[in-house]
């Protein structure tokens, strides 16, 4: 479904209400904008009941029998609590630069990137919503290395605005939906990188079916069939939060790509293997992952003589990646 874009007299009020709380962080001392941030997440995890549901199911599934109610529940509240200061962290992300953005966000298996560099075939980021991401691609930037990426627009178009100039500060590249398979595909050809969040529900049409915390999940096919075509490098990568302000970058090793002839089963193997790698990054910090999305809304048809679909034409492909 399209997103809305709701223009307006409700929207722009709406813009300025977020607007004044974003400059209000911004400009408030680091521990007291935490600490507010901490304190919307937490009252958020008391009030809406609606994604508190959604990120206790999605737990109960994705760790059944591993985990009690009561950790389960805890597990809930910390999302809640880093999606608070993910809103500080984004609201603030100007105050990071060239000059002090190694104070706060340290980088592991940086010789990854390197390596892949050295192949000239362009590289494709798997990553995920995990830990404040929005500093992931604004680090990539600030290193010299900036990334292509394509998100989907925001209901409110004013706020869709604000979001991009912060995007795009220090040399992201937000590309438009329309005919964005070929964009990223010249942008891999030209030797660049590009990043690709596939760790949320798309519909059947537009994905396959992979297993995902032991449950099938339709993810995303669009990096298979780049890396395929371009022979980019595919690496895991992913910001996880190791203090207040404090955040490790980790670059995991490639993964090669399985090729046998048959489009689409290595589209469904490889997109099974970047899959496989972006649960180990969950894994390893799960409290920080984006639990009030419902990952495994879409399921397989059980009319459906076989569980996947052909490989995506530029219509029915999904930008939002």
């Amino acid at each position: 479904m399209k997103p809305k874009n709701r223009g307006g007299v409700a929207a722009y009020l709406e813009y300025l209400l977020v607007a004044g709380l974003a400059k209000g962080l911004f400009h408030l001392p680091s521990s007291m904008a935490y600490s507010i941030g901490e304190g919307l997440g937490a009252v958020l995890y008391r009030c809406d009941r609606k994604h508190r549901s959604i990120a206790q199911d999605n737990l109960r599934l994705a760790f059944r029998g591993e985990l009690s109610s009561r950790e389960i529940a805890e597990l809930a509240r910390s999302t809640f609590i880093n999606l608070g200061r993910t809103v500080v962290e984004t609201c603030r992300i100007l105050k990071i630069d060239r000059e002090n953005f190694r104070q706060f966000i340290g980088i592991e298996g940086y010789e990854h990137f390197q390596e892949a560099k050295r192949r000239g075939k362009g590289i494709i980021y798997i990553t995920a919503h995990l830990g404040s991401w929005e500093l992931l691609p604004l680090a990539s930037a600030l290193l010299g290395e900036p990334l292509s990426i394509v998100t989907r627009p925001l209901d409110n178009p004013y706020l869709d605005r604000a979001i991009t100039r912060l995007r795009t500060a220090w040399g992201t590249r937000v590309l438009p939906k329309k005919l964005v398979m070929p964009a990223l595909m010249r942008a891999l050809c030209r030797g660049e990188s590009i990043g690709i969040l596939i760790d949320q529900n798309i519909t059947w049409k537009e994905g396959v079916f992979v297993d995902f915390f032991g449950r099938p999940a339709c993810t995303a096919l669009a990096p298979a069939l780049l890396a395929m075509r371009t022979d980019a490098s595919v690496l895991p990568a992913a910001i996880v939060r190791c203090g207040r302000d404090r955040h490790t970058i980790l670059i995991e090793k490639e993964i090669p790509l399985i090729r046998t002839g048959r489009l689409k089963a290595d589209v469904v193997a490889n997109t099974a293997s970047f899959t496989k790698a972006i649960e180990g990054l969950v894994r390893k910090e799960p409290s920080q992952w984006f639990w009030v999305h419902r990952r495994w809304k879409t399921q397989p048809r059980v009319e459906c003589s076989t569980p996947h679909p052909p490989p995506p034409t530029q219509k029915n492909w999904n930008p939002d990646l």
